[in-house]
């Protein structure tokens, strides 16, 4: 990723913030894309004291303006080469008790926002002969939990919506992947674990889940995310990568 330029939306914490800083710390400029200001600023801050190349933007992706913002500041910068969209709200409430304002929003932050990032880079990654999209989709696009109706309808939305981007820019050299992980340790996952009865318990039995018998890291997404900016992928496009510890496979032994 030397001297790439990389924009990663929702980069102030959790999977967003371990990918900006794995993309930096490979050597590309990363842009930290957040609706939290203080957030960006966090991540941004953190690369460059670890001798990385970061800039902090305030950019709510369910925006069209503000996301041209975004892409229009990378493309002064050369880019963008890569770009990874991973803001994202969770929401659980079942589909009947969900407002239709709740509905819309939820899908204009983890739909919408990905369709605009998408949107916004693309004429400017034709114009460079090429460049990298990742999503950020779920193993909830697939394999769906109660009361999470909205956020697993977009999830869902998010991998055919890849595809279409693919199959439609292919021939411009561009490719458009998505990763589908399971349960990660970050603040969304834990604020799921804390409205539960027991949280603890709630969090232990999460990892229980998995074949793997944990929960995964944002950086082993981060990992994940990589790979799909860099040339290292060069074949790979249309495609959901689940990096879930065997989560979505079926129930594993005891």
């Amino acid at each position: 990723m030397q001297d790439k330029v990389c924009v990663v939306t929702g980069a102030g914490t959790g999977i967003g913030r371990a990918i900006a800083e794995r993309l930096a710390s490979e050597g590309a400029l990363t842009l930290c894309a957040d609706i939290d200001a203080d957030g960006a600023q966090a991540t941004a801050a953190g690369i460059d004291a670890a001798g990385g190349r970061a800039e902090a933007h305030v950019c709510d992706v369910s925006d069209a303006a503000q996301v041209e913002a975004v892409m229009a500041a990378a493309e002064r910068h050369g880019g963008p080469h890569a770009i990874v969209s991973n803001a994202a709200v969770q929401y659980e409430r079942t589909v009947e008790d969900t407002p239709p304002e709740d509905w819309d929003m939820v899908l204009g932050v983890n739909l919408k926002g990905v369709y605009l990032c998408a949107r916004a880079a693309l004429p400017r990654m034709r114009a460079l002969g090429g460049g990298s999209i990742v999503n950020m989709a779920s193993v909830n696009g697939f394999w769906v939990e109660p009361a999470l109706g909205a956020y697993c309808a977009a999830k869902g939305a998010v991998i055919n919506l890849t595809r279409s981007i693919a199959l439609e820019n292919g021939r411009f050299g561009i490719r458009c992947n998505c990763i589908c992980p399971g349960y990660i340790d970050t603040g969304m996952a834990q604020r799921y674990f804390e409205i539960q009865d027991d949280p603890d318990a709630a969090r232990a039995e999460a990892g229980r889940m998995h074949a793997l018998r944990r929960i995964g890291g944002p950086e082993e997404i981060a990992a994940v995310a990589l790979f799909l900016c860099s040339d290292e992928s060069s074949f790979c496009t249309a495609a959901p990568f689940i990096a879930d510890g065997g989560l979505s496979a079926g129930v594993p032994m005891t």
